[in-house]
């Protein structure tokens, strides 16, 4: 069994650098060197080991850790990979709880690399030893830098994670200059054993880590990330840059499902329904750490736009606008204020306008009003005040004074917006240096453009929205009755029979086993039988039963409006000869279905639905629902969600994020359809596909829905 504790990687009692090296510009050396530099405070502790030196940096060295006199707690590999199994076995025997590999020559070189990482991995599991990598830069926490690293970052209350060691080397040197700084950097590399997942379980207790950043390439576990992250999430904001996209759209297109996805939308999901904020450039991973780690979560989507300038003031609105942020609505006694203290040309409406002459001293004056602090004019303005948070915008023209404006900011957000975030952009360079500089080493966060500080104040609105939905743990889900054993025992049926996809017949009872509605339906293998089942069944459409035939209709294999039994006699007998004379000749036919056809003359409202389900590799089965019929494909009027814990609440979403949703309340006077059954079938379809993993795809198109009441036509399922 894994051991979870992974502290020791952290705070280290004493640490063997396995290729540690005299010779300046060797890894070896630098990894020492760093450990020494960084002030690790078990000095005597640190143990160099290379049988080719007797001293390393003033550090007795060792031909093995075996010749250690005292235990270790991790051993940081720095040698050729060729190398690292066997001296890896000495730490097992050592005692060694962690392995720090940062040699290459694993799975990045490919199958004979890739057969060392496994045997790498089987010596740990022996041992019970975690590791770290390998192919990686190492870990840099509050106590040591175990890396090969240029400059050891700032210290602060950061912690990075990245799955790159050279991406992980320039997001530290960007960082040089910044306010913030990290309370660890861990190089994830090839992931062999430790993932992202682990170290962000560990950091969730971790009180230095108050923002955790992470740039991934790939998620290997996706069900333990949704088990672990939304944890961790409630906790403290967790901000992922995930590149790459993965191929679960390419595996998937054979269905609507994957190809109306496209290959990266369950990442999206799995973000969002863990708490995850999603970066999609470096600039925004680090603007979302800074926001997050200095400015208070707003406790309304309400905010102030102030600037100098009308440029800058229309494209900040426009991003407020794109992200959804709302603007606050100024009383008439706050109008009022403005409009007697600010110049005749100043708009006072939100955005605020207050010229291209403004002083520090405006500026002060117009922040304070808003927010119903101006000692100038002395109003109690009690519950007037609907502003929440604000963007400043400061450009460099003559009679501005960017660092007098900084300082003025500073004092009001430190003194009196304790829970209301207050941001900037001191759009510039040269002239705004000072100010930009002075308000970032205060904690206010300042960016050159404002569209970064709309997508910033966007992602606490978004954490604050997480924060109030209902923990995962503690959500209640329906408990349907089934017979999932029937439905393992039909897949299996068709498994044995060499078939990928369920036959119609087969995908009706799997609906009946899970409580979703679908037309009669049944199997004949004569005429006769035919003549006696139509009756049952009622008006009927009667179809070839076959694997090797898709497009039915092409081949005359579909006889429609069966009303008589004679009728169903003849139409079995025309099917068989139009499946012999123009089907394939290696088609195995199974015989005819008899399918009810559902009269939708007879209904007073009628909407085309289609619902579906792809497995994704990572994350499982995510599930689709949008507007159906012959142009779900064309229209892509759809939504999607994960399957994992999906509650009602999570199917109404899926409904109302469409266009087909509004239709379905009823529009132009008609009556709604009905919403709650199909709420209900997105509920058994989770079910259904949580409980059956062998079912990898899954369409139904159309789900007719009715005023009261649908029915699944057209089903398609394919198996693994």
């Amino acid at each position: 069994m894994l051991n979870r504790d992974i502290s020791y990687f952290f705070d280290p009692k004493s640490i063997a650098v396995i290729g540690a090296s005299n010779k300046e510009g060797k890894v070896g050396h630098t990894v020492f060197k760093n450990i020494i530099n960084s002030k690790f405070k078990y000095k005597k502790q640190i143990y160099p080991i290379n049988p080719n030196y007797e001293e390393i940096l003033g550090y007795k060295a060792y031909e093995s850790v075996l010749d250690v006199p005292n235990e270790i707690d991790i051993a940081i590999f720095v040698i050729p990979g060729k190398y690292v199994v066997p001296i890896a076995e000495e730490c097992g025997k050592k005692g060694i709880k962690g392995l720090i590999v940062i040699s290459a020559g694993f799975k990045e070189i490919g199958s004979e690399g890739a057969e060392r990482e496994e045997e790498l991995k089987e010596v740990a599991n022996k041992y019970s030893m975690r590791v770290l990598g390998p192919n990686c830069l190492g870990i840099i926490g509050l106590n040591y830098n175990g890396s090969f690293t240029i400059d050891t970052p700032k210290k602060g209350n950061i912690a990075m994670i990245s799955q790159s060691g050279a991406m992980l080397v320039g997001l530290i040197d960007i960082s040089m200059n910044e306010s913030y700084g990290f309370c660890c950097n861990i190089s994830l590399g090839n992931k062999a054993d430790l993932s992202a997942v682990d170290f962000i379980e560990y950091l969730a207790d971790d009180e230095d880590a108050k923002v955790i950043l992470c740039y991934l390439e790939s998620i290997k576990d996706g069900k333990r990330f949704l088990e672990v992250v939304p944890k961790t999430a409630r906790k403290k904001p967790i901000v992922i840059l995930k590149a790459g996209v993965s191929q679960a759209g390419a595996r998937a297109a054979s269905s609507h499902t994957g190809a109306l996805a496209g290959s990266d939308k369950a990442y999206d999901l799995a973000f969002e329904k863990c708490g995850v904020i999603r970066a999609h450039t470096i600039e925004d991973l680090f603007d979302y750490g800074e926001i997050f780690l200095f400015q208070p979560i707003p406790q309304k989507n309400s905010f102030a736009i102030i600037t100098n300038a009308g440029g800058p003031g229309i494209v900040a609105t426009d991003a407020f606008s794109n992200e959804d942020l709302k603007f606050a609505e100024f009383s008439e006694r706050i109008l009022h204020d403005l409009r007697e203290h600010l110049p005749q040309e100043a708009a006072i409406f939100n955005p605020i306008d207050i010229v291209g002459d403004a002083p520090p001293e405006r500026y002060e004056f117009t922040l304070k009003t808003v927010f119903g602090i101006n000692s100038k004019v002395e109003k109690n303005l009690g519950n007037q005040i609907n502003t929440y948070g604000a963007l400043v915008i400061l450009t460099p023209q003559a009679q501005t004074k960017p660092t007098q404006v900084a300082k003025i900011i500073k004092n009001i957000s430190h003194t009196y917006l304790k829970d209301k975030p207050l941001i900037c952009s001191f759009i510039g360079d040269k002239s705004i240096a000072e100010g930009r500089k002075y308000l970032k080493d205060n904690k206010i966060p300042c960016y050159q453009f404002p569209d970064r500080g709309a997508r910033s104040l966007k992602t606490l609105l978004k954490r604050r929205a997480f924060l109030e939905e209902l923990p995962l743990e503690e959500r209640t889900f329906p408990d349907f009755e089934v017979n999932k054993t029937r439905v393992l025992e039909i897949i299996e049926e068709a498994r044995n029979d060499g078939r990928k996809v369920l036959l119609g017949i087969e995908t009706a009872e799997i609906f009946k086993c899970y409580g979703i509605q679908s037309p009669k339906s049944k199997l004949v293998y004569t005429p006769k039988e035919a003549m006696d089942t139509q009756p049952q069944i009622g008006k009927t459409i009667m179809k070839i039963v076959s694997p090797q035939i898709i497009h039915k209709t092409d081949i005359g294999g579909i006889v429609m409006n069966i009303e008589t039994p004679e009728q169903a006699f003849e139409a079995y007998i025309q099917i068989v000869d139009n499946v012999k004379k123009f089907g394939p000749q290696n088609a195995k036919i199974y015989g005819v279905e008899l399918q009810e056809m559902i009269n939708f003359d007879e209904k007073e409202k009628v909407n085309e639905l289609i619902l579906g389900m792809s497995q994704d590799p990572q994350f499982g089965p995510m599930l689709m629902f949008g507007a159906g019929g012959i142009y779900a494909n064309y229209l892509k009027d759809v939504s999607f969600m994960l399957s994992y814990k999906f509650t009602e609440d999570d199917a109404r979403k899926m409904l109302q994020e469409t266009k087909i949703y509004r239709i379905l309340q009823g529009v132009r006077g008609e009556p709604s359809s009905d919403i709650e059954a199909v709420i209900e079938v997105l509920q058994r379809l989770s079910k259904l596909v949580n409980d059956i993993p062998d079912i990898v795809e899954l369409d139904i198109n159309p789900l007719v829905v009715f005023v009261k009441g649908y029915s699944a036509l057209d089903i398609k399922i394919t198996i693994k």
